[in-house]
């Protein structure tokens, strides 16, 4: 039974992800490429569209972020308002088909044009709603996020006609798993992770197990679109996934891709999501009070 508060949004979605290979530092060509994989999410029929993380501009740093510590020149020369020119071109399209996107971007300060954010931008039919900003800067080694980017602050979520979803990027959503739980606690449904994970030893298993775990122990869909061959230098796994609970069962994987560009879709049925919350009261059996008290302590030694 859908709960009343959730009553007044569609019960079926249909997500597509996007294993995306970037053409790193050449925003036009990716944004063309971008909308070309929309057109083909939305031909099977894909009412949200997710996008890796800096699929804009590509993912990785510049030679002096790294060698002098400066702030990457690529970024900041490819960095853009929300709303700006690419997130505009790509509300047409969700506007024609009446759909949301999720764009992975480098985003410039509205108020500071020399602080860029590790961005994902949400796009839908009624044009650009907002962006998400990472919050966790991965250090060298062995990424130079944190000299090229300035961390976000905020954690929304975004209100759209299948309920409200919540967006982390990468580090954010594989090594920080109480933001999940924050934007679960806060009405999320579904959690888009905008990601990109290089070749690793195990990282593929890691990568299944971390976004089930995040859907069963939060009763969510989970939406991961990872960055797929070579960006720069690194390259990248792909391995893009739509997972969560489907009654009975805690958390299949819905679809996987491979470790080539391709686009992924599942349907999700938040009726079947909504059955588990009869059989585990998680929400209201929580001890807010005790895990509240316990946090404040931490804060409390630093």
């Amino acid at each position: 039974m859908i709960p009343e508060r959730y009553s007044k949004y569609e019960k079926l979605v249909t997500v597509s992800c996007v294993n995306f290979q970037t053409v790193w530092g050449d925003k036009a060509a990716n944004l063309s490429k971008i909308k070309s994989h929309i057109e083909a999410a939305v031909a099977v029929g894909s009412n949200l569209i997710v996008f890796p993380e800096m699929a804009l501009s590509g993912y990785e740093c510049s030679d002096e972020c790294e060698q002098d510590k400066k702030p990457c020149s690529m970024h900041h020369k490819a960095a853009e308002l929300v709303p700006g020119p690419s997130t505009k071109e790509i509300a047409r399209l969700t506007k024609k088909y009446s759909i949301y996107v999720v764009l992975g971007m480098p985003e410039r300060d509205k108020n500071n044009p020399g602080i860029v954010y590790n961005s994902a931008a949400l796009i839908g039919p009624e044009g650009v709603i907002g962006a998400y900003r990472k919050l966790h800067l991965g250090g060298v080694p062995p990424v130079t996020e944190s000299i090229c980017f300035t961390p976000g602050d905020e954690l929304p979520v975004f209100e759209t006609r299948y309920g409200p979803i919540g967006i982390l990027v990468c580090y954010d959503f594989w090594r920080h798993p109480e933001l999940s739980r924050i934007l679960t606690l806060k009405g999320a449904r579904i959690i888009i992770n905008s990601t990109a994970v290089n070749f690793g030893v195990g990282r593929d298993e890691f990568m299944r197990v971390v976004a089930a775990a995040n859907a069963t122990l939060n009763h969510v869909f989970v939406a991961s679109a990872d960055l797929v061959g070579k960006d720069r230098n690194k390259d990248f796994m792909g391995l893009s996934t739509i997972v969560g609970p489907i009654y009975p069962r805690l958390a299949p994987v819905l679809a996987e891709a491979a470790d080539r560009e391709q686009v992924i879709s599942a349907t999700l049925n938040f009726e079947s999501l909504h059955r588990l919350d009869e059989f585990s009261h998680w929400k209201q059996e929580r001890r807010s009070d005790v895990i509240s008290r316990e946090f404040a302590k931490l804060l409390l030694k630093k």
